[in-house]
């Protein structure tokens, strides 16, 4: 898909996708994190704007062509590695403070191995961002309202707080912080 067009959702392009990249910065609970993970990162536009608020960010996705484009983007810092990895995979050592899950959860047919895969690399008291488009894609599994919902149970019955939620009619996004 990235081979046909470098930019197949207009990431870059349109207002949609800029707002709520806006909304997604504006609504982290810190100004700062240490160490930082955004898996299914595609092109790396949601990565070049976390790099200015996160100290090491680790990007993955499991598109070899959305890792270049994103590793060749103008302008992105040092402190961004990209690797090859899909989810339920954890590519990095250690713990997090912050992980970015945005716009591919409804593609992957185990979410409960994804999820595990997710609050497994956050440490306690680290923020675990959920953001995803308010329909169902066409080849998706689920709607994002039926996947925040499940997302909403889960983080229930693993004792997290739910920090930020945001609906509206083009996406729901949540914030959680691990608490145990």
């Amino acid at each position: 898909m990235y081979r046909a067009d470098h930019d197949p959702w207009h990431v870059e392009s349109s207002w949609y996708e800029r707002r709520k990249l806006a909304v997604l910065l504006a609504s982290l609970p810190r100004e700062r994190y240490r160490r930082a993970w955004e898996p299914g990162s595609g092109p790396g536009v949601t990565s070049q704007a976390l790099a200015a608020r996160v100290d090491d960010l680790v990007a993955s996705d499991g598109s070899p062509t959305a890792l270049e484009l994103a590793h060749r983007r103008e302008g992105m810092p040092p402190h961004v590695r990209f690797v090859r990895s899909t989810l339920p995979e954890v590519p990095l050592p250690g713990a997090v403070d912050l992980v970015v899950v945005a716009e591919f959860l409804y593609y992957l047919p185990d979410r409960p191995a994804a999820l595990d895969a997710v609050w497994s690399a956050c440490e306690p008291g680290g923020h675990v961002v959920f953001l995803h488009w308010a329909h169902r894609p066409h080849d998706g599994f689920v709607s994002g309202p039926r996947l925040h919902a499940d997302i909403g149970l889960d983080s229930e019955s693993r004792g997290a707080a739910h920090l930020v939620g945001h609906v509206e009619q083009d996406f729901l996004l949540d914030v959680y912080e691990r608490t145990r």
